[in-house]
């Protein structure tokens, strides 16, 4: 979190943002830094505002003030901003670092890619299991670096636990206390109890967990003021998840499900899994494609969509991992430069679920495409419909390199049907709203962190020119070209 200082800094910046006229004489207060005659794209507002000089002081956004305005204030430093474009800091709001792997190439590579701010959908272990690393305290220390200075990379925003599992689809060691793999309402409880005392922001659910534990732990961590979100559990579909009050929908699975004739089988079948019933198996991976898209329901679609949107529900739907599984055999795709990146043995797995994937049948392989798009389709209709859609990407699970994929899933998320200040706001003002702090991140006004992307060409022409990174400027800290082309060859294995 950010420290007590800054937040001074924050009032303070509130208060000189306001002020319209100069004293006639004295010298005016100095800014850190001033990036002048640039646009202003600010996905909060929807606004673009053209020659416009943006001060900052430390790590908050000062004043942005027309270029024909009398300056405000002194700079210590000036960014030339003529001809270019200034959009907040980019957050992704799934990824893994994956402690005690090597965190700072994956926080390089974010950074690089003007990502300033990441939800952490794994930052625990099960310390109950005997696991000593890539624990909570693990990723605080790491987050107290970042914002020391000591590690470049994006702000922690929130720390998820890692996922929880029913037992039908974990064996637990012998001595782990069974309720780390819940099997009744008052395990579920004590689970919750478990992680909101390990400090964790945020606990990640799986979809084995069965029904009724399921809905004790949601009512438990209501009574503890802690979030819960990740992958829906079979027993409940996206009404129950309203009722309940669960965070956000993770991947583009289970709207698909639920706008689908095929969700209550579905359901039903996952649940007598869930439940360990007698001879209960899974969901059949292309039973599930197949009937998902065949029994698609437009009706049946828009009431939950029109629910989810009265709700503030938020989803990310990762579309890039789905779109793993639709091109894991062509070899463009399967070839690209980037997983040079990516840690020899992490490239190594990835090559094997790759190559798992590409081995499939033709017929499941058209499957995972029509899945794929039919995933985008049903993003779009969300959005329509008024649901939050949040930029993430899984960072780090197959062919997921981090900080490259976000300007993909917005791409993607631009061929789902959102503009381009739409796919922009689903990165920077939704997340913003999500982590209740609209107040500090998510655009460019006084009193907001200094979490900031200056680009070469403009995003609202084209979305790929979100990555036409000229310099990031993360917790007020300037990064130019040359700085960034250095974090990507320190990123390089």
């Amino acid at each position: 979190m950010r420290s007590l200082f800054k937040g001074s800094l924050a009032l303070l910046a509130a208060l000189l943002g306001g002020c319209q006229s100069l004293p006639a004489r004295g010298v005016l207060p100095e800014a850190s830094l001033r990036i002048a005659k640039v646009t202003v794209i600010d996905p909060e507002t929807r606004s673009v505002l053209p020659d416009r000089s943006v001060y900052v002081a430390g790590d908050r956004i000062l004043a942005v003030v027309s270029e024909g305005e009398r300056p405000p204030y002194r700079a210590a430093r000036t960014l030339d901003g003529s001809g270019k474009f200034l959009v907040p800091g980019l957050m992704d709001m799934h990824v893994h670092l994956f402690l005690p792997e090597p965190a700072a190439p994956v926080l390089a590579l974010m950074l690089a890619n003007g990502v300033t701010g990441v939800r952490e959908m794994s930052g625990d272990c099960w310390a109950l299991a005997g696991a000593a690393e890539g624990c909570i305290g693990d990723y605080r220390r790491l987050a107290a670096q970042i914002e020391a200075g000591e590690v470049a990379g994006p702000e922690l925003l929130s720390l998820a636990s890692t996922i929880v599992m029913g037992p039908a689809r974990v064996q637990l060691p012998a001595g782990v206390p069974s309720y780390v793999a819940p099997s009744t309402p008052a395990e579920g409880r004590q689970l919750v109890r478990y992680l909101h005392a390990r400090g964790v922001d945020l606990i990640k659910t799986h979809d084995s967990i069965p029904g009724e534990v399921f809905r004790a732990m949601m009512d438990e961590a209501r009574s503890l003021g802690i979030g819960v979100s990740g992958h829906v559990p079979y027993a409940a579909n996206t009404d129950e998840l309203i009722r309940l009050g669960f965070g956000s929908i993770e991947h583009a699975r289970d709207l698909l499900y639920d706008c689908s004739r095929y969700g209550e089988d579905f359901r039903r079948m996952g649940s007598a899994y869930a439940d360990r019933q007698p001879g209960a198996k899974r969901p059949d991976d292309a039973e599930r494609m197949r009937r998902t898209v065949a029994e698609y329901d437009p009706a049946l679609c828009a009431s939950r969509m029109r629910s989810l949107a009265a709700a503030g529900f938020y989803v990310t739907p990762t579309h890039v991992t789905r779109e793993m599984e639709a091109r894991a055999a062509e070899p463009a795709y399967r070839d690209q430069p980037l997983r040079r990146y990516i840690l020899p043995a992490r490239n190594a797995q990835w090559q094997a679920d790759l190559d798992e994937t590409a081995a499939a049948p033709a017929e499941l392989t058209a499957l995972r495409q029509g899945f794929f798009r039919h995933g985008l389709t049903l993003t779009g209709l969300a959005h329509r419909a008024g649901v939050n859609i949040m930029a993430g990407t899984d960072a780090n699970d197959t062919m997921i390199v981090p900080g490259f994929a976000l300007h993909r899933e917005l791409g993607l998320l631009v061929q789902a049907g959102l503009s381009p200040m739409e796919a922009l706001r689903a990165a920077t003002s939704v997340p913003a709203a999500y982590l209740r702090r609209t107040a500090t991140l998510g655009g460019i006004s006084p009193g907001k962190e200094a979490d900031l992307l200056l680009l070469r060409a403009n995003p609202l022409d084209d979305i790929a020119n979100s990555a036409s990174i000229e310099t990031v400027i993360s917790d007020g800290r300037v990064y130019g070209r040359a700085a960034l082309d250095a974090l990507l060859v320190s990123a390089e294995h």
